[in-house]
């Protein structure tokens, strides 16, 4: 067979399937190379035939034996990098686009390609040089504008990313991916109604788009329209082969409506067919929790440790994982470190686990935040078991000392296991810190029923549990009998100004020399000195409830869920002092619910 007739042959082959005779031209394409295996033209397009007929793993041997033979064969590089793409083998991706834009260094699909990697491997900076060049090359290439805005979505530059995306949409109005894209813009602005108005613009030119359907499913979860959010999302399952995603969708919104045996038999679907999804395995887990089935929960909770967001509150981790307590048995004499974990409340609520720790290991050591090393080493009484967050962890020589690490969340596995595990009492105490200036304050509103209130939290859910004071001004004008003292933990003196200046007749009474944020060791004693504590959930709130203060909590409103207050009848086995206020679709219905129950109370 001469080169002529090979050339014509594998034209022939190639009309064939694109006529519509796949299987028969892929079949015999098969058969000529193995006649002909150096014939590279005739190896790549049968790779293409390969990719086209979804058979991935071969297109991706035939590109690859393609380059092995022909270096300058930069088509199977290109497409060999698209596969890379959709596998998210990003680094493998960008060792190919770079290969091709040495053999054809302005080849805008592959400048504009590189920046999409380039952005997958969150080297932005990088991203947008190579983006901007494709655009100058090309202008009105609406993907890589659209690319462009996903970078700066990326940098978290939400109005330069919705700058672009609708650049691209007055390219073309009907390119439904810079929907999506623009949508997401809004929704981390929080603002919904925006995030939904495009949603439904997109599905009104593509109403069976699988991403779109997916993103409104979670704009109705977070509007708390979970019916209609499973409903969406029971639509894809139909469509789509990556159910797993899709299932744990239908297991959060089921959480969040907190129907969670519901949920849990989606979370469990998902987790069979993903396994290693960290973030699955950590939202099941929280699901588990608020069951009360803290074994399975615990087992499933390490999956934050994967976590982008975890490495991100908890920058230990690289050294800290080298020593890293899984499942191994730990002796009596073994030396431990413990590191505090995530936030303030989250370090006061395992920290209930400290007097167990200290009873079974009395070679450990446990790392706190510096706002809390004081109250917790008077708390436990044992000085030397406390030492300030990262004395240690930050350092490689000073953990080789120690036989294992622990963060402090990975308690439970050993000492939470059942209900029964739960003390149920108070664990810290306060060392009755408290200036004569604010002792005054208390010894003038002796007479009446001391209320702290706290109405916001700083944390990134903040939105989804806090409130203004203007909410819960039907608690705050419940009269003189009643003396409301401010334990917010920043600064709100301008906010509470306004709102007494709309409101002459009511009182907040303020601690102004107190740095609570910073000084823990007097706020446990303003705690202290309270007749009742109420509070949404922050940092504030755990100190409360652990100190034993009568503490009642206005849970979070949705998507903000926490398994420690999603337990049965409205109370904690963390917190014997707690009662729980559920979000009932208005805050206002809660804040009546909370003033009905202080006037019974304080009758």
């Amino acid at each position: 067979m001469t080169k002529s007739y090979n050339k014509l042959f594998l034209k022939n082959k190639i009309e064939n399937f694109q006529k519509g005779k796949q299987k028969e031209s892929f079949e015999e394409l098969k058969d000529y190379l193995i006649q002909y295996p150096e014939d590279t033209l005739a190896r790549y397009n049968f790779g293409l035939m390969a990719q086209t007929l979804g058979l991935i793993n071969e297109a991706k041997k035939q590109y690859t034996i393609t380059i092995d033979k022909d270096k300058n064969n930069w088509q199977a590089q290109f497409n060999l990098y698209i596969l890379y793409i959709n596998e998210k083998n990003y680094n493998s991706a960008l060792l190919l686009i770079d290969s091709v834009l040495e053999l054809k260094s302005n080849f805008q699909p592959a400048l504009r390609d590189k920046a999409l990697v380039l952005n997958y491997l969150n080297k932005p900076d990088e991203a947008i040089k190579y983006i901007k060049k494709s655009i100058e090359i090309n202008t009105v290439d609406y993907i890589a504008i659209n690319i462009l805005g996903l970078i700066y979505l990326n940098m978290k530059l939400y109005d330069q990313a919705i700058n672009e995306f609708e650049k691209k949409l007055k390219i073309n109005n009907n390119y439904i991916p810079s929907y999506n894209n623009l949508s997401t813009c809004y929704s981390k602005k929080f603002d919904l109604k925006q995030t939904e108005k495009i949603l439904l613009k997109a599905l009104s030119i593509d109403s069976e788009n699988i991403e779109t359907i997916n993103n409104i499913a979670n704009v109705y979860s977070q509007k708390g329209k979970y019916d209609e959010a499973i409903k969406c999302y029971q639509k894809i399952l139909s469509k789509t082969n990556n159910k797993s995603d899709i299932l744990y969708n239908i297991g959060v919104a089921y959480f969040y409506k907190k129907e969670f045996n519901q949920g849990e038999k989606f979370y469990k679907k998902a987790y069979a067919l993903d396994p290693n999804n960290d973030v699955l395995k950590k939202n099941y887990s929280l699901l588990l929790l608020a069951q009360q089935k803290f074994r399975e929960g615990w087992s499933l909770y390490d999956g934050r440790l994967n976590l982008n967001e975890f490495l991100f509150k908890n920058s230990t981790l690289d050294n800290v994982k080298k020593k890293l307590w899984i499942k191994q048995k730990i002796n009596e004499n073994d030396k431990i470190l413990v590191v505090k974990e995530q936030g303030i409340g989250d370090e006061i609520l395992f920290s209930s686990m400290y007097p167990d720790l200290l009873k079974k290991f009395p070679n450990c050591i446990i790392e706190t935040e510096k706002r809390l090393l004081s109250l917790f080493k008077s708390s436990f009484g044992n000085e030397k078991n406390f030492i300030e967050y990262r004395s240690v962890s930050d350092y490689s020589k000073k953990l080789n000392s120690f036989d294992y690490t622990i963060y402090a969340g990975s308690l439970g596995k050993l000492f939470r296991n059942s209900i029964d595990d739960f003390p149920r009492k108070a664990f810290l105490k306060d060392s009755n810190k408290i200036n004569l200036k604010n002792k005054n304050l208390f010894d003038k509103n002796k007479d009446k029923i001391k209320i702290g209130i706290s109405w916001t939290s700083k944390a990134a859910v903040g939105e989804e549990k806090s409130l203004s004071l203007e909410l819960i001004k039907p608690i705050l004008s419940l009269g003189d009998k009643y003396s409301f003292m401010n334990l917010q933990y920043h600064d709100s003196s301008e906010e509470i100004q306004k709102f007494l200046n709309k409101n002459e007749s009511i009182i907040i009474n303020q601690f102004l020399d107190i740095d609570m944020y910073n000084d823990f060791d007097s706020l446990a004693s303003i705690l202290k000195k309270l007749d009742l504590f109420v509070t949404v959930s922050n940092s504030t709130a755990h100190l409360a409830a652990s100190l034993g203060v009568e503490t009642w909590i206005i849970k979070p409103k949705n998507h903000a869920v926490f398994h420690y207050w999603n337990q049965p009848n409205n109370s904690s086995p963390w917190y014997e002092s707690v009662k729980l206020y559920n979000y009932k679709g208005d805050w206002s219905i809660t804040v009546q619910e909370i003033k009905e129950d202080l006037l019974i109370k304080f009758k």
